[in-house]
């Protein structure tokens, strides 16, 4: 009974036999995160439950899946989260978004300073201002 507990556990994460789909299911595996380690792939990730994604990830390409599929499969299942690259639409628009929005911000706000500095009419300092300037600093 225990080898076949063991045989099972290796056997589930075993390669497709056909090269170009374990590719496809390598690549998609890099693209999609582990739930409970969160900031690795479950190509990359050691716990169970990522053993079991990759599991699904190679019986859903074995079945005929698309790649889109299966993304939405596990989108469907965890939320976009448990995807690298979010959808560009809802939520996940505003992730692609943010730091291009942040960025214009972050310009514009240092364009209008510079301007703004720019139109300080300043008069310059005659010279006795400054003998008296130096004179205030010495005592």
């Amino acid at each position: 009974m225990m080898l076949a507990l063991v045989l099972a556990a290796a056997l589930s994460d075993a390669p497709l036999q056909d090269a170009d789909l374990e590719a496809r299911a390598q690549l998609l595996m890099r693209e999609i995160r582990c739930v409970s380690c969160e900031n690795e792939p479950i190509s990359q990730s050691a716990s169970e439950i990522a053993g079991d994604m990759r599991h699904l990830v190679r019986k859903q390409i074995q079945d005929g899946a698309s790649d889109v599929e299966v993304r939405s499969y596990f989108s469907e299942r965890y939320g976009e989260f448990v995807l690298f690259r979010p959808k560009a639409s809802g939520g996940g628009a505003f992730l692609w978004a943010f730091p291009f929005v942040l960025l214009a911000w972050g310009a514009g706000v240092l364009f209008m300073a510079i301007r703004a500095r720019k139109k300080r009419n300043l008069a310059p300092l005659k010279p006795d201002m400054v003998a008296d300037h130096e004179n205030d600093t010495l005592d």
